[in-house]
């Protein structure tokens, strides 16, 4: 972070302070969070932001923040009433809402650099199709990432803060919930390109129709220039219908040839698909070190973006070669025999599809082989949820898996739509489990050589415990 004063911090975020406003003291150093980490600097030269979460408010924290890692804190007047009345009045820069003035705060910092943004949003690989992206920009730019999944109202102003003189470009992801969300995720980024990956059912239970998710992402032109590239899935029937004169839509997808950039010839390889892009009357053969149709769509919309930002095709190319996942998001892990997809970072109904029908596709290695799939709950799904997970395990139940284990109070329904699609007839394994030790103990009795088990589950079922059993045996 390039420093910052007191009085630049303050007239920023809609401060009235006249001192304030008039205050040179330079931050080099903004935190979320009160707790001293080792990597701090400076304390001299740090500003703490207390926010407000479901479970807690940082005001009751500034105290604690100001005694052992700041020393400045941006609060609002509810805040400061309640909580901060004995802390002296010179070390607090006050504001409406600290949530909005902490966007308000990284939108004039970002106004500082000149560099070239894409925004990122979608229902369903959104996180891996940023890092597509960023591989792709890298081959020609400096480039900056949101890292993790830093991509709402607190992780959005983080990633800007990162911003220097150095960064050429910058690949921001932006996830919500609700309404108005990505409104201010993009206000304060303001993208020069963006891109939608789909519109699937997650978030469903607070939008309530895929119709109401469209106009939720399509929030993400409201930090445009009019004109700028609209970089959209054609295969999504919601995208595929957008009309947006005031955006440069953009087309990438496998099932029209109708499309700027076209993906088709899809050979999955072991661990690894090769495919054909199909740009301005030009064929690039490309190859992608994953699998699954999903991930050639985003691979595809990482070549758009690519193209938009003057990267020439053949180091888009080369760039996707070096793609990596990241985190547990369909990273492949080969032990004594064995094959590992572990994907149980996140999951929701349409991901959950993607990720079965990837693994169905899955060619098996030569010898005797399983394909075991462990199922666990999507969580935050509300009313939605038993039917989402009775539409899994009926999926699983028809692609070429041999056995279907489903975790979890939710998963019940996973496994009851897998035996009614095979109504048994289809001679596969499906097992419930309620407890993830019993689970992990028959797995464990199960697993041999040449067998491939993929996870897929939400991140707060912690299959990651399973996997690290599983990988004591192997």
């Amino acid at each position: 972070m390039i420093p910052m004063t007191l009085g630049e911090i303050a007239k920023a975020v809609g401060c009235n302070d006249p001192q304030m406003a008039t205050n040179k003291i330079k931050i080099t150093s903004i935190s979320t969070d009160s707790r001293p980490q080792p990597e701090d600097g400076d304390k001299e030269g740090c500003l703490f932001v207390a926010l407000r979460g479901e479970n807690f408010d940082g005001h009751q924290y500034v105290g604690s923040a100001l005694r052992n890692k700041a020393s400045y804190a941006l609060v609002d007047q509810k805040g400061r009433e309640e909580f901060c009345s004995e802390i002296d009045p010179a070390r607090m820069i006050t504001c409406e809402n600290t949530e909005q003035g902490f966007l308000a705060l990284a939108a004039h910092y970002r106004d500082r650099f000149q560099f070239r943004m894409v925004g990122v949003t979608g229902s369903v690989g959104k996180t891996t199709t940023k890092e597509m992206i960023a591989q792709v920009l890298a081959a020609k730019y400096e480039t900056l990432k949101t890292q993790g999944n830093f991509n709402n109202r607190v992780g959005l102003p983080k990633t800007l803060l990162e911003l220097d003189d150095t960064i050429q470009a910058a690949v921001i992801e932006m996830g919500m919930n609700s309404f108005g969300e990505i409104s201010d995720l993009t206000r304060t980024a303001r993208p020069d390109a963006a891109v939608i990956t789909n519109i699937g059912v997650a978030h469903i239970e607070y939008l309530g129709s895929r119709e109401g998710i469209l106009k939720a992402k399509m929030e993400i032109i409201e930090g445009m220039k009019d004109g700028s590239p609209l970089i959209l899935n054609h295969d999504d029937d919601l995208l595929a219908s957008v009309q947006c004169p005031q955006m440069r839509i953009i087309y990438y997808g496998m099932e029209s040839e109708d499309c700027d950039v076209f993906g088709r010839d899809v050979v999955e390889e072991g661990n690894q698909t090769r495919f054909t892009i199909v740009c301005d009357g030009r064929e690039y053969p490309a190859c992608i070190p994953t699998f699954g149709r999903h991930n050639v769509l985003n691979a595809l919309a990482a070549f758009a973006v690519g193209r938009e930002f003057d990267v020439e095709p053949e180091k888009i190319i080369e760039a996707l070669t070096h793609y990596k996942p990241s985190g547990m998001r369909q990273k492949v892990v080969e032990r004594h025999g064995i094959r590992v997809v572990e994907d149980c970072y996140n999951a929701g109904p349409d991901s959950m599809k993607a990720a079965i029908r990837a693994f169905g596709s899955m060619k098996r290695p030569n010898g005797p082989s399983r394909k075991i799939l462990v199922m666990g709950d999507m969580l935050e799904l509300g009313d939605y949820s038993q039917q989402a997970h009775y539409e899994a395990g009926h999926c699983a139940a028809k692609e070429d898996i041999d056995v279907i284990y489903c975790y979890g109070p939710q998963s019940q329904a996973a496994c009851q739509g897998a035996r009614e699609a095979c109504n048994g007839q289809c001679g596969k394994d499906i097992r419930y489990f309620t407890d993830k030790e019993e689970m992990t103990q028959s797995l464990l009795s199960l697993v041999h050589t040449g067998d491939i088990l993929w996870f897929k589950a939400s991140r707060g079922m912690k299959l990651e415990e399973v996997l690290s059993r599983l990988y004591e045996r192997f």
